[in-house]
Protein backbone atom coordinates (compact mmCIF):
# COMPACT_ATOMS: atom_id res chain seq x y z
CA UNK A 1 0.00 0.00 0.00
CA UNK A 2 2.86 2.37 0.83
CA UNK A 3 4.42 1.90 -2.62
CA UNK A 4 1.03 2.56 -4.29
CA UNK A 5 0.66 5.77 -2.27
CA UNK A 6 4.15 6.87 -3.31
CA UNK A 7 3.41 6.23 -6.99
CA UNK A 8 0.14 8.18 -6.80
CA UNK A 9 1.89 11.08 -5.05
CA UNK A 10 4.65 11.12 -7.67
CA UNK A 11 2.15 11.00 -10.52
CA UNK A 12 0.33 14.04 -9.14
CA UNK A 13 3.61 15.92 -8.67
CA UNK A 14 4.74 15.17 -12.21
CA UNK A 15 1.34 16.12 -13.64
CA UNK A 16 1.49 19.58 -12.11
CA UNK A 17 5.22 20.06 -12.66
CA UNK A 18 5.92 20.21 -8.94
CA UNK A 19 8.40 17.37 -8.60
CA UNK A 20 10.62 17.71 -5.55
CA UNK A 21 14.01 16.37 -4.58
CA UNK A 22 12.33 13.85 -2.31
CA UNK A 23 10.04 12.73 -5.17
CA UNK A 24 13.07 12.07 -7.35
CA UNK A 25 14.87 10.04 -4.70
CA UNK A 26 11.68 8.01 -4.15
CA UNK A 27 11.78 7.13 -7.86
CA UNK A 28 15.43 6.10 -7.55
CA UNK A 29 14.63 3.87 -4.57
CA UNK A 30 11.57 2.34 -6.30
CA UNK A 31 13.65 0.11 -8.60
CA UNK A 32 13.09 -3.62 -7.88
CA UNK A 33 15.52 -5.15 -5.39
CA UNK A 34 16.58 -8.81 -5.48
CA UNK A 35 16.38 -11.04 -2.41
CA UNK A 36 20.10 -11.67 -2.66
CA UNK A 37 23.09 -10.90 -4.84
CA UNK A 38 26.60 -12.33 -5.28
CA UNK A 39 29.26 -10.57 -7.34
CA UNK A 40 32.99 -10.39 -7.97
CA UNK A 41 34.58 -6.96 -7.70
CA UNK A 42 37.89 -5.75 -9.07
CA UNK A 43 39.33 -2.71 -7.32
CA UNK A 44 42.00 -0.59 -8.98
CA UNK A 45 43.51 1.96 -6.60
CA UNK A 46 45.31 4.81 -8.35
CA UNK A 47 47.63 7.25 -6.59
CA UNK A 48 49.76 10.01 -8.06
CA UNK A 49 53.29 10.69 -6.85
CA UNK A 50 55.63 13.20 -8.46
CA UNK A 51 53.36 13.36 -11.48
CA UNK A 52 53.36 9.59 -12.01
CA UNK A 53 50.44 7.23 -11.47
CA UNK A 54 50.84 4.13 -9.34
CA UNK A 55 48.18 1.41 -9.34
CA UNK A 56 47.30 -1.44 -7.01
CA UNK A 57 44.67 -4.09 -7.69
CA UNK A 58 42.39 -6.05 -5.39
CA UNK A 59 39.77 -8.73 -6.06
CA UNK A 60 36.76 -9.21 -3.79
CA UNK A 61 33.71 -11.42 -3.61
CA UNK A 62 30.61 -9.69 -2.24
CA UNK A 63 27.52 -11.34 -0.76
CA UNK A 64 24.38 -9.25 -0.22
CA UNK A 65 20.96 -10.06 1.22
CA UNK A 66 17.96 -7.71 1.14
CA UNK A 67 14.95 -7.94 3.45
CA UNK A 68 11.36 -6.95 2.63
CA UNK A 69 10.37 -6.76 6.30
CA UNK A 70 11.63 -7.09 9.85
CA UNK A 71 14.31 -5.05 11.59
CA UNK A 72 16.95 -5.49 8.87
CA UNK A 73 17.01 -3.68 5.56
CA UNK A 74 20.10 -5.45 4.20
CA UNK A 75 23.25 -7.34 5.12
CA UNK A 76 26.49 -7.59 3.14
CA UNK A 77 29.81 -9.35 3.41
CA UNK A 78 32.99 -8.59 1.46
CA UNK A 79 35.90 -11.01 1.32
CA UNK A 80 39.25 -10.24 -0.31
CA UNK A 81 40.52 -12.92 -2.71
CA UNK A 82 43.63 -11.30 -4.22
CA UNK A 83 46.51 -10.42 -3.86
CA UNK A 84 47.98 -12.77 -1.21
CA UNK A 85 48.78 -9.99 1.27
CA UNK A 86 45.08 -9.13 1.69
CA UNK A 87 43.52 -12.52 1.00
CA UNK A 88 40.99 -13.51 3.65
CA UNK A 89 40.33 -10.02 4.98
CA UNK A 90 36.58 -9.64 5.42
CA UNK A 91 34.07 -6.88 6.07
CA UNK A 92 30.55 -7.41 7.41
CA UNK A 93 27.77 -4.79 7.42
CA UNK A 94 24.29 -4.98 8.93
CA UNK A 95 21.91 -2.20 7.88
CA UNK A 96 18.81 -1.78 10.04
CA UNK A 97 15.47 -0.46 8.85
CA UNK A 98 15.62 2.32 11.46
CA UNK A 99 18.71 3.79 9.76
CA UNK A 100 21.33 2.40 12.12
CA UNK A 101 24.03 -0.06 11.08
CA UNK A 102 26.79 -2.25 12.50
CA UNK A 103 30.13 -3.04 10.87
CA UNK A 104 32.94 -5.51 11.54
CA UNK A 105 36.37 -6.00 9.92
CA UNK A 106 38.22 -9.33 10.07
CA UNK A 107 42.02 -9.29 9.81
CA UNK A 108 43.43 -12.84 9.40
CA UNK A 109 46.94 -11.77 10.44
CA UNK A 110 45.57 -10.81 13.86
CA UNK A 111 43.03 -13.63 13.98
CA UNK A 112 40.32 -11.39 15.33
CA UNK A 113 37.30 -9.32 14.36
CA UNK A 114 37.36 -5.57 14.88
CA UNK A 115 34.11 -3.70 15.35
CA UNK A 116 34.01 -0.41 13.40
CA UNK A 117 32.98 2.33 15.80
CA UNK A 118 31.16 5.48 14.71
CA UNK A 119 34.30 7.58 15.12
CA UNK A 120 36.09 5.32 12.61
CA UNK A 121 33.52 5.68 9.81
CA UNK A 122 35.54 8.45 8.14
CA UNK A 123 38.51 6.13 7.66
CA UNK A 124 39.55 4.76 4.28
CA UNK A 125 38.43 1.21 3.59
CA UNK A 126 41.56 -0.78 2.82
CA UNK A 127 43.38 2.11 1.14
CA UNK A 128 40.52 2.90 -1.26
CA UNK A 129 38.64 6.18 -1.71
CA UNK A 130 35.56 4.61 -0.15
CA UNK A 131 35.05 5.17 3.57
CA UNK A 132 33.23 2.88 5.98
CA UNK A 133 30.31 5.29 5.83
CA UNK A 134 30.22 4.92 2.03
CA UNK A 135 29.91 1.16 2.43
CA UNK A 136 26.84 1.47 4.62
CA UNK A 137 23.46 1.20 2.87
CA UNK A 138 21.88 4.65 3.11
CA UNK A 139 18.17 5.02 3.91
CA UNK A 140 16.11 7.61 2.06
CA UNK A 141 15.06 9.20 5.36
CA UNK A 142 18.69 9.88 6.33
CA UNK A 143 18.71 13.14 4.34
CA UNK A 144 16.67 16.24 3.53
CA UNK A 145 16.48 16.70 -0.26
CA UNK A 146 16.33 19.76 -2.49
CA UNK A 147 16.00 19.87 -6.27
CA UNK A 148 18.74 22.35 -7.15
CA UNK A 149 18.51 22.22 -10.94
CA UNK A 150 18.77 20.24 -14.15
CA UNK A 151 21.80 19.32 -16.22
CA UNK A 152 22.99 17.13 -19.09
CA UNK A 153 25.57 14.47 -18.29
CA UNK A 154 27.09 12.37 -21.08
CA UNK A 155 24.15 13.33 -23.27
CA UNK A 156 21.57 12.32 -20.66
CA UNK A 157 19.12 14.85 -19.19
CA UNK A 158 19.43 14.75 -15.41
CA UNK A 159 17.88 16.20 -12.29
CA UNK A 160 20.41 17.53 -9.78
CA UNK A 161 19.40 16.84 -6.16
CA UNK A 162 21.21 17.94 -3.01
CA UNK A 163 20.94 15.82 0.12
CA UNK A 164 21.78 17.22 3.56
CA UNK A 165 22.35 14.55 6.25
CA UNK A 166 19.98 14.76 9.19
CA UNK A 167 22.58 13.04 11.37
CA UNK A 168 25.32 15.56 12.10
CA UNK A 169 27.71 12.69 12.80
CA UNK A 170 28.01 12.07 9.04
CA UNK A 171 31.46 12.80 7.64
CA UNK A 172 29.81 14.75 4.79
CA UNK A 173 28.02 18.08 4.97
CA UNK A 174 26.23 17.44 1.67
CA UNK A 175 25.84 15.07 -1.24
CA UNK A 176 24.75 16.27 -4.68
CA UNK A 177 23.43 13.63 -7.10
CA UNK A 178 22.78 13.66 -10.85
CA UNK A 179 19.78 11.42 -11.66
CA UNK A 180 18.96 10.29 -15.19
CA UNK A 181 15.44 11.52 -16.00
CA UNK A 182 14.70 8.59 -18.30
CA UNK A 183 15.47 5.67 -15.99
CA UNK A 184 15.81 7.30 -12.55
CA UNK A 185 19.38 6.08 -12.09
CA UNK A 186 22.18 7.89 -10.27
CA UNK A 187 24.95 8.86 -12.69
CA UNK A 188 27.15 11.01 -10.46
CA UNK A 189 27.48 12.08 -6.82
CA UNK A 190 29.54 14.91 -5.36
CA UNK A 191 30.56 14.56 -1.70
CA UNK A 192 31.32 17.68 0.34
CA UNK A 193 33.42 17.66 3.50
CA UNK A 194 32.31 19.17 6.79
CA UNK A 195 33.76 22.54 5.77
CA UNK A 196 31.53 22.56 2.70
CA UNK A 197 34.35 21.94 0.22
CA UNK A 198 34.08 19.39 -2.58
CA UNK A 199 35.92 16.28 -1.41
CA UNK A 200 35.07 13.39 -3.73
CA UNK A 201 33.19 12.64 -6.92
CA UNK A 202 31.58 9.29 -7.74
CA UNK A 203 30.88 8.70 -11.44
CA UNK A 204 28.88 5.87 -12.99
CA UNK A 205 29.44 5.89 -16.76
CA UNK A 206 26.84 3.25 -17.61
CA UNK A 207 24.20 0.88 -16.27
CA UNK A 208 23.11 -2.52 -17.50
CA UNK A 209 19.80 -4.25 -16.95
CA UNK A 210 19.74 -7.95 -16.15
CA UNK A 211 16.20 -9.20 -15.97
CA UNK A 212 14.34 -6.97 -13.53
CA UNK A 213 17.45 -5.46 -12.01
CA UNK A 214 19.83 -2.65 -12.92
CA UNK A 215 23.58 -3.26 -12.61
CA UNK A 216 26.49 -0.86 -12.22
CA UNK A 217 29.32 -2.56 -14.16
CA UNK A 218 31.84 0.15 -13.25
CA UNK A 219 32.16 3.20 -11.04
CA UNK A 220 34.99 5.54 -10.07
CA UNK A 221 35.40 7.39 -6.79
CA UNK A 222 37.93 10.24 -7.03
CA UNK A 223 39.22 12.36 -4.18
CA UNK A 224 39.55 15.75 -5.90
CA UNK A 225 41.62 17.12 -3.02
CA UNK A 226 44.34 14.45 -3.24
CA UNK A 227 43.87 13.29 -6.89
CA UNK A 228 43.62 9.73 -5.56
CA UNK A 229 40.95 7.50 -7.13
CA UNK A 230 39.47 4.03 -6.96
CA UNK A 231 37.88 2.19 -9.87
CA UNK A 232 35.38 -0.54 -9.01
CA UNK A 233 34.44 -3.10 -11.69
CA UNK A 234 31.74 -5.70 -11.12
CA UNK A 235 31.43 -9.10 -12.82
CA UNK A 236 29.95 -12.60 -12.40
CA UNK A 237 26.77 -11.17 -10.87
CA UNK A 238 24.15 -13.66 -9.65
CA UNK A 239 20.74 -12.74 -8.27
CA UNK A 240 18.38 -14.56 -5.91
CA UNK A 241 20.77 -17.39 -5.10
CA UNK A 242 19.10 -18.19 -1.78
CA UNK A 243 21.79 -16.86 0.55
CA UNK A 244 21.15 -17.84 4.16
CA UNK A 245 21.61 -15.61 7.20
CA UNK A 246 24.61 -17.73 8.25
CA UNK A 247 26.65 -15.97 5.54
CA UNK A 248 26.33 -12.72 7.47
CA UNK A 249 27.71 -13.68 10.87
CA UNK A 250 31.06 -13.16 12.60
CA UNK A 251 31.65 -16.91 12.35
CA UNK A 252 31.37 -16.87 8.55
CA UNK A 253 33.34 -13.62 8.42
CA UNK A 254 36.32 -15.36 10.04
CA UNK A 255 36.39 -18.23 7.55
CA UNK A 256 39.60 -18.34 5.52
CA UNK A 257 38.86 -21.33 3.22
Amino acid sequence: MLRIAVIISLSVSLLFGEITGRDIMEKVKAHPTPKSKVSTIKLTIVSVKRGKEKTREREIIRYQKFYSGGKFKSKSLLRFLKPPDVRGIGFLNWNYRNGKDEQWLFLPALGRVKRIAGRDRSGSFMGTDFTYEDLSSRNIDDDDYTLVGEDTLSGLPCYVVAGIPKNKKSIYSKRVAWIDKNNWLIKKIEFYDRKGKLLKVLTIPRHEKKGLYWLVPEMTMENVQTKHRTIMEMSAVKFDTGLKDEYFTERFLMRTD
